[in-house]
């Protein structure tokens, strides 16, 4: 490591906002966090080594892994994958076709004495790897296969020799040496491997010799090496203030008192400013800086806890002593508050930024934001302070040209060019970076600055708040506001800027700021609020004559509601039960159905009704509820999720009513997966958002059937079940997306198949969903009782869609495809690489009947275990396979 540029060893430290704001910053939970995995995954994913799930993210640790995946993983280990590129021919195994993806790898670990075939000369690249195999593969490549022979050879002699060399510490786990072995343990395996000492041939000829040598794959194969050190410095600050690092940058003070500056890379190293960290640092060699490659916090040398300021309840000390923090962990049920020890040279750090003149007493005071406190000297006393506090800005306009954001409320304006070269900043949403031009008006960007005052601030950070709610208060209780069912405080800058109270039955789109707290308030989108279609009206009562109105609303219920004595339509007041009726009916040819918003009193009569003011632009209407849109032939775009020009989204409410129906049993509510792409719909679009987002569609032509777009569900077993209304409804379980679902049913009529017959464990179905989450619709793609029916063995292109289906037989399978056979199509051939792969054996017992697989189950037409396929094929791709025991 001769490259590093070095200072002075006790010069900087800080922590960056980012690392301050991990309260509230969205953060993405692995599935290996917090175990024995987390450190060796960590390290194989950033080494490439192994990556995980590329389309979930997920690492799998209790799944197996294939003898082909573990090819590359071998080839990785041994510093050989640039050589693997380069290796794509055929390979000596016979049953490897020469386009598989990994040919490469298996030919380099071929090649290099790594991999061997089995009895038969087959590579069986599609099995899972066993312990024992696994163990030989790593044994082999760190040069210990003459002592694994020595002590019997293959299986227990190479077992025996992980053990001894520590290849197996760490919590490594078999099943059995020739059991399949989990992604878990192989991982753990392969990271111990990279600092095992290698061992190299001393001697050749009849008297061959071999030693062990100071050397270990880690740092003689892959270039990195494995360190301790703290985190000293960033970009943004140091010890004592400015720092001249740039923003790809971090110093880190190793454990020999050496400051060294690292690039750093594609870690996270910016986020552990001042912590005692684990990090691997790789040397390319080329007079480059070094990069880092993982930086993990060292937590044997670290404590830290983080404090929000709402929960600090006092700080106590004398000048020139140790202070004494006092936290609330939970205010509302802890008894007495936490206490913590900050010491009395304490560094402090004001929103990013060394600060030797914060009067730490002031955190008492703080409005919003948190306090971190962190201990790298494991004495119980924290020696680091770091204190967060934010600025909202409620985003009104964003001048591009000036770089300039402007805010609703005139509080703070705040300019972010990043040619200016005095101030460093940064924009992050959801964890991730954006630019300037990212962001929309309503967005609430709690800004971070080193000084209050943006002029003449140098460290600028904002987090991006999207988060919202849209309803009415419906309670007060001290400073909180209830808003449906949750409550919200009222942030500082909202109460700072004279904007009117928060009352009682105020309604609209209230936009939280990071902490959840209300920081603006849009009152136009109170407009249509409670939305319903109109069935039917008519006035009732020779005295009092009141107007009774028949509704369809937004929750998919039917209710007859009766009018007050007066009421209000549009902007007319004090209407009798025929005068509101009349103007209801005036504004739509003298129709009464239509689609109304509406408010009733407390003893639930209407008093207002509103009808949609005709737009019909297509461009939106701020200021009142509108029909924005009509036309009889809006595409869907399930790409782009946009029907037409107009965008949906999952709160886009979908009022399914036939034309000319005036049944309300024939209505539903529903969502934007009514929408089948390439499809045009005869639509009303009310109440658009200025980003062209539907809040309401009418749509008067769906088909009523599922959507062929929808994934299979595979059921497992049906149950009655009591709903949330205390009525007896049905339940299936299934398996969806290799998951388990639990759907409920509308009625009971719901879930029937061919003769009036309940589901059964097999059945294969889509099905739809109304807005309550309820299946009001299904269709059977395969009855299960047809499991020995080979008259159903065939190819079915649904009309109007790009959906097939095919009952079959295997002819003949490959290595990423099966040949099927049917009774109306040739034998063709199907590629099966993303396919989910479920199994239905109605001979097993009832809670086991369908189970999720892989593609190894798939197997030739045997007439002693007779098993047809099921396959369903969207848009040209294999999207699942079931298998079924005939």
């Amino acid at each position: 490591m001769s490259k590093f540029r070095r200072i002075s060893a006790f010069v900087i430290a800080c922590s960056m906002v980012f690392a301050l704001m991990t309260s509230f910053a969205a953060e993405q939970t692995e599935d290996f966090t917090n175990t024995k995995y987390e450190e060796p995954i960590e390290l194989l994913k950033a080494l490439e080594i192994m990556v995980g799930d590329a389309e979930t993210g997920l690492f799998r640790t209790e799944d197996g892994i294939l003898r082909s995946e573990f090819a590359k993983v071998a080839v990785y280990l041994a510093g050989l994958s640039e050589v693997a590129s380069s290796s794509m021919s055929a390979t000596v195994f016979p049953d490897v076709v020469e386009n598989h993806w990994a040919n490469g790898y298996i030919n380099v670990a071929q090649q290099q004495g790594y991999v061997i075939g089995d009895d038969d000369g087959n590579f069986r690249p599609d099995d899972k790897i066993t312990y024992a195999e696994v163990s030989a593969v790593i044994v082999r490549i760190l040069g210990y296969e003459p002592k694994a022979l020595s002590r019997g050879g293959f299986p227990t002699g190479y077992t025996v020799v992980a053990g001894e060399i520590g290849l197996l510490k760490n919590g490594v786990v078999s099943d059995g040496i020739n059991n399949p072995i989990k992604r878990g343990s192989v991982a753990i395996m392969s990271f111990n491997s990279l600092t095992i000492n290698i061992m190299e041939k001393t001697s050749y000829g009849a008297n061959e010799s071999y030693e062990v040598v100071e050397k270990n794959i880690l740092k003689e194969k892959l270039d990195v090496e494995k360190m301790y050190g703290q985190v000293v410095a960033n970009a943004y600050t140091t010890m004592t203030g400015v720092s001249s690092l740039r923003e790809d940058e971090v110093s880190i003070l190793t454990t020999d008192g050496d400051s060294l500056i690292y690039k750093t890379g594609d870690t996270n190293a910016k986020d552990f400013l001042a912590r005692n960290v684990i990090y691997y640092v790789k040397d390319e060699g080329d007079n480059s800086d070094p990069e880092l490659v993982l930086v993990r916090n060292n937590k044997n040398s670290n404590s830290e806890i983080s404090v929000l300021v709402d929960n600090i309840s006092a700080i106590e000390g004398e000048a020139d002593a140790n202070k004494v923090l006092s936290y609330w962990i939970n205010k509302e049920t802890d008894r007495v508050p936490e206490k913590a020890i900050i010491k009395q040279d304490a560094k402090v750090f004001y929103n990013g930024v060394a600060n030797d003149n914060y009067d730490i007493n002031e955190v008492i005071n703080l409005k919003t934001g948190n306090v971190v406190l962190v201990d790298t000297t494991q004495t119980d006393e924290y020696n680091y302070v770091f204190i967060t506090e934010y600025q909202n800005i409620v985003v009104d306009e964003i001048a591009l040209a000036s770089y300039r954001v402007t805010d609703k409320y005139d509080m703070l304006a705040l300019t972010l060019d990043p040619s200016d070269k005095s101030i460093k900043f940064s924009i992050t949403l959801d964890g991730q970076n954006i630019e300037l031009k990212d962001l929309r008006e309503w967005d609430v960007l709690s800004v971070a600055m080193d000084n209050p005052n943006p002029a003449e601030a140098t460290v600028i950070n904002v987090l991006v708040s999207r988060n919202s709610v849209t309803g009415k208060v419906i309670e007060i209780q001290d400073e909180k506001r209830k808003i449906n069912d949750s409550s919200y405080e009222i942030a500082e800058n909202y109460i700072l800027s004279g904007q009117p109270e928060i009352k009682l039955e105020d309604e609209g789109t209230f936009f939280l700021d990071i902490e959840g707290k209300i920081a603006a308030v849009d009152t136009a989108t109170a407009a249509g609020s409670k939305y319903a279609y109109l069935v039917d009206g008519e006035v009732t009562g020779v005295i009092d004559n009141r107007l009774e109105l028949k509704l369809f609303t937004q929750q998919g219920e039917t209710e007859i509601l009766r009018a007050a004595n007066r009421v209000k339509v549009n902007n007319t007041s004090n209407l009798d039960g025929t005068a509101a009726l009349a103007a209801i009916q005036e504004v739509n040819d003298g129709k009464t159905a239509q689609l109304i918003t509406y408010e009733t009193n407390s003893n639930g009569e209407i008093y207002y009704v509103n009808t949609a003011t005709a737009n019909n632009t297509g461009a939106p209407l701020r200021t009142a509820f509108s029909l924005d849109c009509v036309s009889d032939s809006l595409v869907y775009n399930a790409l782009s999720g946009k029907l037409g020009v107009f965008n949906l989204n999952a709160d886009t409410i979908v009022f399914d009513i036939p034309e000319g129906e005036t049944d309300p049993e024939n209505y539903a509510i529903r969502t934007r997966d009514l929408f089948v792409d390439k499809t045009a719909y005869n639509v009303e679009i009310y109440d658009l958002a200025e980003d062209f987002t539907a809040k309401i569609i009418l749509v008067k032509n769906s088909s009523g059937e599922t959507n062929a777009e929808s994934p299979i569900a595979v059921v497992t077993r049906i149950a009655s079940v009591q709903n949330e209304n205390g009525e007896t409804v049905d339940k299936i379980y299934a398996l969806e997306n290799n998951t388990t679902i639990e759907l409920f049913a509308k009625d009971s009529a719901t879930f029937v198949k061919g003769d009036n017959e309940k589901l059964s464990a097999g059945d294969i179905i889509q099905y739809r969903k109304n807005a309550s989450g309820e299946i009001d619709k299904i269709t059977v793609l395969f009855d299960s009782q047809d499991r020995d029916n080979n008259e159903i063995n065939k190819y079915t292109a649904f009309a109007g869609t790009e959906m097939e289906t095919v009952v079959g037989r295997i002819t003949r399978k490959f290595a990423t495809s099966i040949n099927v056979e049917t009774s109306n199509m040739p034998e063709t051939n199907y590629n099966i690489e993303n396919a989910k792969v479920y199994n239905y054996d109605f001979s097993k017992p009832v809670n086991s009947q369908v189970t999720t697989v892989d593609s190894s189950y798939l197997t030739r037409y045997d007439p002693g275990d007779a098993r047809k396929i099921f396959i369903r094929i969207y848009k040209g791709n294999v999207e699942e396979i079931v298998i079924i025991k005939e």
